[in-house]
């Protein structure tokens, strides 16, 4: 009944979000400006109206309902067929990303976890200190430079890092968004066993005989999932705001790039025009980008409740 009641309020909190979007999308674009001689710029002034902004949305729901597949992009494509195509390249990218991220993660963490008191730490926490402390975009262009440097050497095959019509383009991207999520997912984990090691259940297992490996995946790691699975959050939001910075460097066709397009005439203007953008198009990604983030945290809440004991969890609300 616990998870029952957040996954309610989960989809309350999508529906709410979604509807601030297409708020925020649908604000009355009429600026008034103010000319000088030769009919140089002076000045811009805004007034808001808000029967002209309920127009613009009640006019968007209208167009969606009176058009099928959400009426044409250019002629012979949909709104929904290029959109629908965009986003399922982007979840090809999104989905193994995040499930590599928590299988690769939760491996790096146990690895610094066992190594925190031997000589080469500094594989353990050293290397994953190193990849939180910069940028991930460093360790992006270092790749691609690298990858390219190396092929015009003859030391390594051919990679093709631009486009999204091949399947090793794919791969190199899910290479690309994973670096930052594995190496804070690492060392959440990292933290999480450490704070579990001194527990007395522990002492009194080893007290007992009991394997060290076992004790690390049967009682320790077990018990520090549930403050794992609580990034889940964090981790998918990290993914898809990385995701945007992706595909423009890779020229991937998806979903990011599709919205950034869609936003993009927005961000200027001319004198004596309004400020407009492709809300149609703005919309959809928008809603396939909260629904990757819905969809997320409600599979983290399935198997939060599968570790954590319903009861813990209502000692903590």
């Amino acid at each position: 009944m616990v998870y029952f009641k957040k996954a309610i309020e989960q989809f309350v909190l999508w529906i709410v979000c979604v509807f601030l979007f297409i708020g925020i999308l649908f604000l009355p674009a009429k600026t008034d400006f103010e000319t000088g001689p030769g009919g140089q710029f002076k000045s811009a002034s805004y007034d808001y109206e808000l029967d002209t902004h309920i127009k613009n949305i009640t006019g968007f729901f209208a167009y969606v309902k009176e058009n099928p597949d959400l009426g044409e992009f250019v002629p012979g494509q949909s709104y929904a067929n290029r959109i629908g195509g965009k986003a399922w390249k982007s979840l090809l990218l999104i989905v193994p990303t995040l499930i590599l991220a928590y299988i690769f993660g939760v491996l790096k963490g146990i690895f610094d976890f066992r190594m925190q008191r031997k000589k080469l730490n500094f594989l353990g926490n050293g290397t994953t200190w190193l990849f939180i402390s910069m940028p991930d975009l460093f360790f992006i262009i270092i790749i691609q430079i690298g990858l390219m440097y190396l092929y015009e050497k003859g030391l390594f095959f051919h990679v093709t890092l631009y486009g999204s019509d091949k399947l090793e383009t794919y791969v190199v991207g899910i290479l690309f968004l994973l670096i930052y999520p594995v190496f804070y997912l690492a060392n959440i984990t990292n933290v999480s066993l450490q704070e579990q090691e001194g527990n007395d259940y522990i002492r009194t297992a080893k007290s007992k005989g009991t394997p060290s490996m076992k004790i690390l995946f049967l009682h320790i790691l077990k018990n520090a999932f549930p403050r794992i699975l609580a990034q889940a959050n964090t981790i998918t939001l990290y993914v898809l705001s990385n995701l945007f910075i992706v595909e423009k460097l890779m020229d991937f066709q998806g979903a990011a790039d599709g919205l950034f397009d869609a936003v993009l005439r927005g961000t200027g203007f001319r004198i004596g025009l309004d400020i407009m953008v492709d809300g149609i198009s703005a919309t959809g990604y928008t809603i396939f980008f909260a629904t990757i983030i819905l969809v997320a945290n409600l599979i983290a809440q399935i198997f939060k409740s599968l570790v954590s004991p319903v009861s813990q969890e209502m000692n903590h609300e």
